[in-house]
This record gives C-alpha cells, sequence and structure tokens, in this order.
C-alpha cells in the first residue's frame, strides 16, 4: 500500500461514524484480501477489545463490594471537582497576562457557574453552554493572538 493510498484510506476512515481506526483497518483489510480482510481486520480491531472489557467487567463484579472499591469510586468526585477547580484557576491566571478586563471576566464567569450550579442547581451543561456563549460575546471580536490562520 503506497503511502497516497493510506493517507486515502485514512481521510477516507475520518469521515464514518465511530471508531475511526476500526473502519482504517476495514478498509485496508479489504485492500489487501477483499471482504476476508475486512472480516479479519475489524475482527482483530474488535475481538481483544471485547475480551478486555468482558474481563476488567468480570473483575469489577468480584470486587465491587468491598469496601476498598467503594472508598476508591467514592473518592474519584472530590478529585474530579478538585482538578476542574484547579484547572479553572491555571486558566484564570492565565487570562490575568490580557489585562484586567479579560480576568474580571473569567473571574465573573466562573464564579456564575459556581453558584449557577452548586446554589440555583442548574444543569451542568447549561451553566457550560451559558459560559461559551458568554466567552464567545466577550471575545469574539479579539483577533487571535496566532499568526497562522486556521483557515487556508
Amino acid at each position: 500500500m503506497s503511502a497516497r493510498e493510506f493517507g486515502e484510506a485514512w481521510a477516507l476512515s475520518q469521515l464514518s461514524p465511530g471508531i475511526h481506526l476500526v473502519a482504517l483497518a476495514g478498509l485496508i483489510g479489504r485492500r489487501i484480501a477483499g471482504w476476508r480482510g475486512v472480516v479479519a481486520a475489524v475482527a482483530g480491531m474488535m475481538i481483544p477489545a471485547a475480551l478486555i472489557t468482558v474481563a476488567l467487567t468480570a473483575a469489577y463484579g468480584v470486587i465491587a463490594a468491598s469496601p476498598l472499591a467503594r472508598a476508591a469510586l467514592a473518592g474519584v468526585a472530590p478529585v474530579t471537582g478538585g482538578m476542574t477547580i484547579a484547572t479553572a484557576g491555571l486558566l484564570i491566571r492565565a487570562s490575568g497576562r490580557h489585562g484586567r478586563a479579560h480576568l474580571a471576566t473569567d473571574v465573573g464567569v466562573s464564579i456564575a457557574a459556581v453558584v449557577a450550579t452548586l446554589v440555583l442547581g442548574m444543569p451542568t451543561l447549561a451553566v457550560i453552554g451559558a459560559g461559551a456563549a458568554v466567552g464567545a460575546l466577550a471575545l469574539g471580536r479579539e483577533r487571535p493572538t496566532s499568526r497562522e490562520s486556521s483557515v487556508g
């Protein structure tokens, strides 16, 4: 298979819904051995992943009731929340380099998001969407900081 053929198969696989690597494997399998190649390539991609998933699910079923597993799962939510807050703090600190207006907007949106989610009980997706809309309105008129254009 030439580099061009692979590139075309890669581009075509990106158009397919679902897992793009499975689509790529099917296209390469078709090129090499027709429909038998498709079956072999897709099975080679899916069967090991399915077996690993079944094995991990069975293992979790065995240990799910243990106190250690319950404690580990109970700790996931606070850790995720802490990581989210830390990431927001890093982003706000970075926005301070762009001036007080950026900083004030970011801090205000962050506080409003926390209040909307925790106090008012708004759905997280709605809060994220509202924050994105505020960001687009507040920062939409700015010129990109990159010298390269994303549209070529």
